[in-house]
């Protein structure tokens, strides 16, 4: 442990910053792929490749408006083959289609070296910083409830992730939503099916920005799970580490979980 310290390490584990955690974790790249497949940008959201996340998730609802896949895909299920046809702009669903296949490609070879980058971290042992005091926010990793992140992120998207001190990500989640809530119209067409006006409530709703919602609000629910979940393992880890430095001479056995290599498949 004491090399660790007299050398800056090669890989972390996890980073503290004014945006929350981001870490290093072992994830299925099938997984990765098929949340990528539900919306383009999600599956980098788990690989904590925001960037690219933000920026495919943004063209996946541009490009698709533009390209009217989601109407086409409303016909496509409700039988009406050929208005599915006439809807499709040819000119933006190819750069649609190219883009949606690229995503998946690329969130499942990143999964993959994402995996092997974290088992060299663990090797490797980095210590953990466990807290991060700015003058604007106090940061650190703390014991989360990954079941109190899936119900904020159920009820509305977003809440979840600033449960888990995840700003950024947050706050474009909850603008989004609530995009997706005033132009599918959902939150009005609820309150007339609660006062029993079936038929104003379906005739109401937008079925191109509905069709978003469900991968959207499935996506972030998964999200927040998971990075509550970091934030416990690594809760876990950094203690066990502290105690390890603190009291060398006795061994300790702690949090036993964390010693079973297949602990994090």
């Amino acid at each position: 442990m004491s090399s660790v310290q007299e050398h800056p390490p090669r890989r972390q584990q996890a980073l503290l910053s004014l945006d929350g955690l981001t870490s290093l974790r072992w994830q299925d790249p099938k997984i990765i792929a098929w949340w990528s497949a539900s919306f383009p940008g999600f599956g980098h959201f788990l690989l904590h490749q925001f960037i690219r996340g933000f920026l495919l998730s943004t063209w996946e609802v541009v490009i698709n408006s533009l390209a009217r896949i989601n109407e086409a895909i409303y016909y496509s299920f409700s039988g009406q083959f050929e208005l599915a046809a006439q809807v499709i702009e040819p000119r933006w669903a190819f750069a649609y289609a190219f883009v949606y296949l690229f995503a998946i490609w690329d969130s499942y070879i990143k999964a993959i070296d994402a995996n092997k980058q974290c088992h060299l971290a663990k090797l490797e042992g980095a210590r953990i910083t466990s807290n991060l005091i700015k003058p604007w926010t106090i940061t650190n990793i703390s014991y989360k409830r990954p079941g109190a992140a899936m119900v904020c992120s159920f009820v509305f998207p977003g809440l979840g992730h600033l449960y888990n001190n995840r700003i950024a990500l947050g706050f474009y989640w909850v603008l989004w939503w609530f995009i997706y809530l005033t132009m599918s119209r959902s939150h009005e067409a609820t309150l007339y099916l609660i006062l029993g006006k079936l038929s104003k409530s379906t005739a109401l709703l937008n079925p191109h920005w509905l069709l978003f919602m469900p991968s959207v609000i499935g996506g972030s629910v998964y999200d927040a799970f998971m990075t509550a979940q970091d934030h416990n393992r690594l809760f876990r880890l950094e203690q066990k580490q502290y105690l390890a430095e603190k009291y060398p001479h006795f061994p300790l056995r702690l949090f036993e979980k964390e010693n079973d290599p297949h602990a994090d498949h």
